[in-house]
């Protein structure tokens, strides 16, 4: 809260001081009043033969229409105060939850691809969509907390004023009820735990399904789904049920004290007289608003508390997660012609000499080694294969050229310089990758071919990627051509298919370098043939490096890295 616009925080903290002032102010205000219409008797004293005084000095007549003014103007200036520090506090709790969401998003897209692999994406969605907004409800409680507490300090000083002996029986009361209560926020602490986690099941749940629909329609596992699903919503609904009974038995045990406490203060003052009467019906009101104040602090205290899982839960997402300044712009990550010196900071690598990996080492954390002090040397612009048996680290040393896995050992040289953290961003920017399982996102044809591209690209240049992947009928397909919004794109298209299309997204980028993971695994001899002879003319001015285990497409090859 300090760094997030303290200005702003400390304007919201006095308004709220002046509204607590003001708000007890008229309440009291209306003893003088009452005095100078001569309601209840006697004659004014202290502060309305103060203020008789000085309106008779000013020539003001005192009478009910301008006791009413002064009355009204002081609530109305009571209500734009709440209404200042109500926009205040949306816009700052709004912003909040921006720059909070924004912040961590753009940690989570800069970190490693290690730390992003070994973490959960469920974690991450419910970070980003329920608990950072939840966090600024935690902190909008906080704030609500100190604005009912200069409230009620507010009401127990003029309270004090008029009678100290009554207003510290009010204040003894609710400090026993407060104490006697406090085993419900130790429940709520224990609430807010179980909802995060019935809630990070559901998202799991639902994840899962997506995941695997597919088959789940083939081996009609609806049942199996459903309940998974059921289980953890009835688990939301309990503890969304015993949260709110959590915090209105308080409220109830509570109010009931109040009320008691406040019908045995009337009771003795009547019967006292100790206090006169206007006093006495002020006192009444103060009281009236000291208890509800308690009852408040009381709720948004438990509610903090229950909050206090998710508020962890975005701290450790936060700490984890390395800092972040900023992200760099796409536009910046382009491909360029210039040569790997003297390079722009956003320009892409053009590879000339070649990659050389020298006595590389790497395992993954409790493997076994995959490679051990392994030296290779892949030739710019020539396309050279990658193949060995499964599991023997072929995709494995794709990452590290990609700059996905780091070396335990040796060294990855680019054109003799080393691949490293500073060389690393301006390499990948040159890189164009294509997995073995191509991905969509839910969208146009368009989008989902040039959504990571720098430049701006013309339609006659992704038809013409697309003629050359032998893919462009796919447009023709759908009546509004490359506007078409497709959404599951396994369903719309064969695994070949998709595979045509995500190569033609990786070649509209402009790579200097072309990482294919199995790029031809689903496709039929015909077509693997077509990309093997588009990947021919394009070893001309693109460096390929191909992993496979199909024997048909080596032949291409001009070298062989054997694993």
């Amino acid at each position: 809260m300090r760094a997030h616009q303290p200005w702003k925080l400390l304007l919201i903290f006095l308004l709220t001081l002046l509204q607590g002032v003001t708000s007890g102010f008229s309440i009291v205000l209306l003893i003088p009043l009452l005095q100078l219409l001569s309601i209840g008797g006697g004659e004014p004293d202290g502060i309305a033969l103060a203020i008789r005084n000085f309106a008779e000095g000013a020539g003001i007549g005192i009478t009910i229409g301008s006791i009413l003014v002064v009355y009204m103007l002081l609530l109305t200036l009571s209500a734009v105060i709440q209404y200042l520090k109500s926009i205040l506090d949306a816009g700052y709790q709004q912003t909040f939850i921006y720059n909070l969401r924004r912040r961590l998003f753009r940690k989570i897209i800069m970190a490693d691809w290690q730390l992003l692999n070994s973490r959960s994406k469920t974690n991450h969605l419910q970070v980003l969509t329920r608990e950072v907004p939840t966090l600024a409800n935690y902190y909008f409680y906080l704030l609500r907390l100190l604005t009912t507490f200069i409230m009620t300090g507010a009401y127990i000083l003029y309270a004090l004023f008029i009678s100290a002996r009554f207003t510290l029986v009010i204040i003894g009361v609710g400090a026993v009820t407060f104490f006697a209560l406090r085993r419900f926020l130790k429940k709520s602490f224990r609430l807010g735990h179980g909802y995060v986690n019935s809630y990070n099941r559901l998202l799991k749940y639902i994840d899962d399904f997506w995941q695997t629909v597919k088959i789940a329609k083939v081996h009609s596992s609806e049942k199996y789904y459903s309940e998974r699903f059921d289980e953890a919503n009835t688990s939301l609904l309990n503890m969304e049920y015993m949260m709110q009974k959590n915090w209105s038995l308080p409220q109830l045990i509570q109010r009931i004290a109040g009320l008691l406490v406040l019908v045995g203060i009337v009771w003795f003052g009547y019967r006292s007289g100790a206090v006169p009467m206007a006093s006495f019906v002020i006192l009444i009101l103060l009281f009236s608003r000291i208890f509800p104040q308690m009852i408040a602090m009381n709720t948004d205290l438990s509610r903090i508390i229950a909050n206090v899982a998710s508020v962890k839960l975005v701290m450790e997402l936060d700490a984890e997660l390395p800092i972040c300044d900023s992200v760099r712009p796409l536009a910046d990550l382009r491909f360029t012609n210039s040569g790997l010196r003297g390079m722009e900071s956003g320009a892409g690598v053009e590879l000339k000499e070649g990659i050389r990996l020298e006595e590389i080492s790497f395992s993954y954390p409790d493997g076994e080694k995959l490679f051990d002090t392994f030296s290779a040397e892949i030739r710019a612009r020539a396309i050279t294969g990658v193949v060995g048996q499964s599991g023997r680290g072929k995709t494995t040393l794709i990452d590290l050229i990609a700059g996905l896995q780091k070396p335990a050992g040796g060294h990855i040289l680019i054109d003799g310089v080393v691949l490293d953290e500073a060389l690393l961003p301006r390499w990948k920017a040159g890189l164009g990758y294509l997995p073995q399982d191509p991905f969509f996102i839910d969208g146009t044809l368009r989008e989902n071919l040039v959504w990571d591209s720098g430049d701006e690209i013309t339609d006659t240049e992704i038809i013409r990627v697309l003629e050359h992947v032998n893919a462009a009928h796919l447009v023709d397909r759908f009546r509004k051509g490359l506007d078409a919004f497709i959404v599951n794109y396994h369903t719309a298209f064969s695994g070949g298919e998709c595979q045509r299309l995500a190569l033609a997204r990786v070649l509209l980028r402009k790579p200097s370098v072309l990482l294919l993971d199995e790029a031809t695994s689903s496709l039929d001899a015909e077509n693997e043939a077509t990309i093997m002879e588009v990947l021919a003319q394009l070893k001309e001015r693109v460096t390929i490096v191909f992993v496979t285990h199909r024997e048909s497409v080596t032949r291409w090859f001009d070298e062989v890295i054997k694993i």
